[in-house]
């Protein structure tokens, strides 16, 4: 869903643009969904609440996402009493709260934060996971958070942070395609053309080595957007 949004100017349109970001603010933006996998199955609290989060990600109904992502949420605390220096259980609080935010607006600057803090100690435990995954949601966080903010010490668009933190996720893992188009869609943003025409090229060189991957399609399609922006 983070799509390739158009510059928003308007203090609603940019209230949206936040609930948008947040809806695509986790490692994988779209998951092929599998709503015949019960949350509860057994396995270890990480993967409960990473199929807690990839089932409210592809769910429409508002409060069935929040139910979903707070499942995912109690999962995550529970892991971290259990296993606190386990990197995935505080990817997965960051990826469900992100999520859930999304389907509660009031409040979004707290999760937006706590997401920030989350992905900064993935990168303490083990930056490589998920495919660089905690660098790739940052530079996602400022990229698509709205430049003006009406919060005190609230987080807003930083293209600079957002580049350092894509940039260290392709160095991560620069066979991810992913990494390289969220990357080029910065650029782009940055007012960087050329740089996000050489990423994309790059990024459409890779995707098709993935074609089993579950967001195979969103990446083509996120490609194609990016390409017609860039004529």
């Amino acid at each position: 869903m983070l799509g390739l949004p158009e510059p928003m100017f308007s203090k609603k349109l940019l209230i949206l643009l936040v609930i948008a970001f947040l809806v695509a603010c986790a490692s994988t933006p779209k998951h092929t969904a599998n709503n015949s996998i019960p949350v509860n199955l057994n396995g270890s609290l990480w993967e409960k609440a990473k199929n807690s989060y990839i089932q409210a990600d592809t769910t429409p109904e508002k409060q069935k996402k929040a139910a979903l992502a707070k499942e995912g949420l109690s999962y995550s605390e529970e892991c971290l009493m259990k296993q606190p220096e386990n990197a995935a259980c505080y990817y997965y609080r960051a990826m469900n709260t992100g999520v859930y935010y999304s389907a509660h607006v009031k409040g979004y600057q707290s999760g937006i934060k706590t997401m920030i803090a989350d992905c900064k100690k993935v990168i303490e435990l083990d930056a490589k996971f998920d495919h660089a995954g905690a660098y790739r949601t940052l530079g996602k966080i400022y990229t698509d958070m709205p430049e003006i903010i009406i919060t005190k010490n609230g987080v807003s668009r930083d293209l600079d942070l957002a580049l350092k933190y894509l940039r260290m996720a392709v160095q991560q893992d620069p066979s991810y395609p992913e990494n390289h188009i969220y990357l080029a869609y910065t650029l782009f943003e940055a007012g960087k053309k050329n740089d996000a025409f050489s990423e994309l090229l790059y990024a459409e060189g890779l995707v098709p080595m993935w074609k089993n991957h579950p967001d195979y399609a969103y990446w083509q399609k996120l490609n194609k957007e990016l390409n017609n922006k860039l004529k």
